[in-house]
């Protein structure tokens, strides 16, 4: 890639992948959170009963560790189309690119 398509890889990253890592990242800390002290798990079906630190250690050792890895890779599978498709957009073309009609 070249130095344009670097800084534009660059800005759309901050601008899409930090809110999103953000995002991600709270969201599993409330579903931890859930599982220590009871209640609805935010978008997942499960509901825990009253406060629990066994089952909170359980979610924090076994399951949230999976649940982080399934969230990188669904944050990854927005963000490398997203990467690659703004490098190819804004990639300076060549001479060999262009062609001349007559």
């Amino acid at each position: 890639m070249n130095e344009r398509s670097d800084r534009a890889v660059s800005v759309v990253a901050k601008i899409l992948g930090i809110p999103l890592a953000v995002v991600l990242l709270v969201w599993t800390g409330l579903v931890t959170y859930t599982a220590f002290v009871g209640g609805q798990a935010p978008f997942f079906f499960i509901e825990f009963e009253g406060f629990s630190l066994l089952r909170g250690l359980f979610w924090l050792v076994i399951i949230d560790p999976i649940l982080l890895t399934v969230a990188y890779w669904l944050f990854m599978l927005i963000m490398l189309p997203v990467g690659g498709l703004t490098a190819l957009i804004t990639r300076e073309r060549k001479a060999s690119d262009v062609t001349v009609s007559s």
